[in-house]
């Protein structure tokens, strides 16, 4: 009898071991989703026309995803980084 007990004592502090840790674990990966969730897109590199060495590169990464590198076209017409050759 005292063995049920402890056996049954052990599973449910296993138990609730595990939710303690579940639970700490989804709130520690909704503070990073909220933070990235701050900026548009959390999976957009962090691109400025600096980081091209033509405009022609930069035009091909703008055209991939247009949403993602916006900031390459500043004046919002469809062409990046106006300023390289």
């Amino acid at each position: 009898m005292k063995h049920k007990k402890i056996i049954a004592i052990s599973i449910s502090l296993l138990i609730l071991t595990g939710i303690i840790i579940s639970c700490s674990d989804s709130g520690d990966s909704g503070e990073i989703t909220s933070g990235s969730s701050s900026s548009s897109s959390s999976n957009c590199p962090t691109k400025t026309c600096g980081d091209f060495a033509t405009r022609a590169q930069a035009q091909a990464a703008y055209n991939s995803n247009k949403s993602c590198y916006k900031n390459l076209d500043a004046d919002g017409d469809g062409i990046a980084c106006e300023s390289l050759k």
